[in-house]
């Protein structure tokens, strides 16, 4: 009995200690606590959809899955759309949407292609959705310096290395191999990516389509 109140006295203090810290603001100390209000949620995106904001989300998703099979180039070089769709669904939807969106359109997109399916471009593709989600959820305006800062990130972080290290496993090479290659093509696809964007997320006409996604 003594070492049950002992230890709850240790619990209380630690308690008392992390309360009266900046910790206490943090996520995660307010879902220990059960201290978690909706607001604490909604800068994530986690809110029930309207029925509009299901039917574009639809939309984008078909379109997404459409987008991802449209490529310009050759074989060694190509250039594909479906980063618009990722980028309005992320600064429409928010993180957590987004993220979900992700996994279903690269599994479907994967289907339909007949190719195996692998996690890693699932989880590339998760990455991406979370930094169009952070960088354009709730910003009414998109800088250009922004959207610079987005497509380079996503350019180094994602199809330079993440992309080309799961390549290299699935074709059982060097991930230096396929290096030099990607490299040439990210250079050429990244200014065509923030010329786009830029345009896209600051187009007037699109703007006004922007639905009010959330009940």
């Amino acid at each position: 009995m003594e070492r049950n109140v002992n230890i709850g006295r240790k619990t209380s203090t630690f308690a008392v200690l992390i309360s009266h810290s900046p910790l206490r603001s943090a996520f995660w100390w307010q879902l220990l606590t059960g201290d978690v209000k909706m607001e604490s949620f909604k800068k994530w995106g986690l809110r029930p959809l309207s029925l509009k904001g299901i039917s574009y989300l639809a939309i984008l998703m078909a379109i997404q899955i459409v987008l991802s099979r449209l490529v310009v180039g050759n074989a060694n070089v190509q250039f594909g759309f479906a980063f618009i769709t990722a980028a309005l669904i992320g600064r429409w939807y928010g993180p957590f949407w987004s993220v979900g969106i992700a996994i279903i359109v690269d599994f479907i997109s994967t289907m339909i292609s007949g190719q195996a399916y692998f996690i890693g471009f699932a989880l590339s593709a998760v990455v991406a959705a979370l930094i169009y989600s952070f960088a354009f959820f709730q910003h009414p305006k998109i800088g250009l310096v922004r959207i610079i800062v987005v497509v380079l990130l996503i350019t180094v972080v994602i199809n330079i290395f993440m992309n080309s290290y799961w390549v290299s496993i699935l074709a059982h090479t060097n991930f230096w191999y396929f290096l030099p290659m990607r490299l040439v093509k990210n250079c050429i696809s990244a200014p065509l990516q923030i010329g786009i964007l830029y345009w896209i997320l600051n187009n007037k006409t699109i703007n006004r389509m922007e639905p009010q996604v959330f009940k």
